[in-house]
């Protein structure tokens, strides 16, 4: 079972790695110390610059669309607002794609207006058109699929609208088939509103992270095992905190007769007896516990930085060849262009659901970067110099 709630909090740095109830409470550990070190925790968040890593190059630039067809007229104003809250079509995909990287898939319900005016004109000008939203895979209640892995049925949990100001529930449970939708409350018991659609399909998009079984609507989230070690590097960071604060500072000790009592901290001494055969020093516990803590921390670091793919990028200081270079720049180069096709079959499939709403022909063609290859400047001049050190002529310089 896919844990989006860690997922998600792991990206964010919220839920418990805010309040620090994720931190786990170590047995021989007195609650008053527990929620002092709750208290201090601070979250390094490396999931959010991994998950971003994966998306941002494809889109740094405009994607590249273009449609002509009956529909063309309608399909731009949607292009505009894809939402009907004024999001373009570039930014509602990122939103899209970044949902996809981080749970490991995303859906996309491509809806249309209740009611439709009669003419083109109002509908252009009231924004009566198609309109798409996303739905997290968390809010997923139930699904179906054929043997082909295509959608028949699908129903999430939906928000209520609370405009009026009358509602019994947090939500309400909407139900999508190939040929209408169902309006149900929380416990799908009651029945609140129905309809028909003549689009044959379910107008839902599964815009998935990667390419898998059709059939695997939820699939696991490559992005798991990183927002775990995350929540370790957490704990174990809560953990350097607590030897820091108690540890940092070393402790007097000096010769003396007064028995006095007193509380072992670093803002005071410890006596021994006059006669014994010491000098006054600080001591102070070893810092070997810290200094594992710290080791510990840089190499789950390490590893996300290999498990994200971006050993090349940062994070890791080790020399390597320029073949294996090549190689980490050729695996980075792939994984970005299969995320890719991805989004760009994806987009697809939601101009196609736009069309069958609309029932006016739209000719969409989207094409999405596929090489994301980094050019080593100063390599390239090194190789270039050489080349023309062979003193192989003119013309091949």
């Amino acid at each position: 079972t896919v844990n989006y709630q860690l997922l998600r909090d792991a990206y964010f740095g919220t839920g418990g790695f805010a309040d620090g109830t994720y931190l786990e409470k170590h047995k021989r550990e007195r609650k008053e110390k527990y929620d002092t070190r709750r208290r201090l925790a601070y979250y390094l968040n490396y999931t959010a610059p991994a998950v971003n890593s994966h998306v941002d190059p494809i889109f740094r630039q405009e994607i590249k669309r273009d449609w002509s067809g009956q529909g063309s007229a309608l399909f731009e104003k949607f292009i505009d607002d894809v939402d009907m809250a004024g999001t373009t079509l570039q930014n509602f995909a990122r939103r899209v794609a970044l949902g996809a990287k981080l749970y490991g898939v995303n859906f996309v319900v491509v809806d249309n207006a209740a009611d439709q005016p009669p003419t083109l004109g109002a509908a252009i000008e009231t924004r009566a058109l198609p309109y798409a939203y996303i739905v997290e895979p968390d809010r997923v209640v139930d699904y179906a699929t054929d043997r082909y892995g295509r959608l028949v049925m699908f129903a999430y949990r939906e928000p209520v609208d609370r405009d009026n100001n009358k509602a019994d529930a947090d939500y309400n449970v909407r139900l999508w088939t190939k040929t209408g939708w169902e309006l149900w409350d929380k416990e799908r018991k009651k029945l609140l509103d129905s309809g028909q659609h003549n689009l044959g399909r379910v107008p839902v998009v599964v815009w998935s992270a990667r390419e898998l079984d059709p059939a695997d609507i939820l699939p696991p989230s490559e992005f798991g095992a990183i927002a775990s070690t995350n929540l370790a590097i957490y704990q174990l960071c809560s953990w350097l905190t607590e030897i820091l604060q108690n540890q940092a500072f070393s402790i007097l000790v000096y010769p003396s007769n007064e028995s006095t009592s007193l509380t072992i901290g670093t803002d005071n001494a410890l006596q021994f007896p006059e006669d014994a055969r010491h000098t006054p020093a600080f001591i102070a516990p070893p810092a070997d516990p810290a200094q594992m803590l710290a080791d510990q921390i840089d190499r789950l670091v390490q590893e996300i930085y290999r498990m994200a793919n971006l050993t090349l990028v940062t994070g890791v200081k080790e020399q390597k060849s320029g073949i294996a270079k090549a190689w980490d720049f050729e695996s980075t180069n792939q994984t970005l262009a299969g995320f890719a096709a991805t989004c760009e079959a994806a987009e697809k499939k939601i101009a196609e659901l736009f069309s069958l709403w609309t029932g006016q022909q739209i000719d969409y063609v989207v094409e999405y970067p596929c090489d994301f290859a980094i050019v080593d400047v100063a390599e390239e001049l090194k190789n270039a110099q050489a080349a023309v050190d062979l003193n192989m002529g003119s013309r091949f310089n």
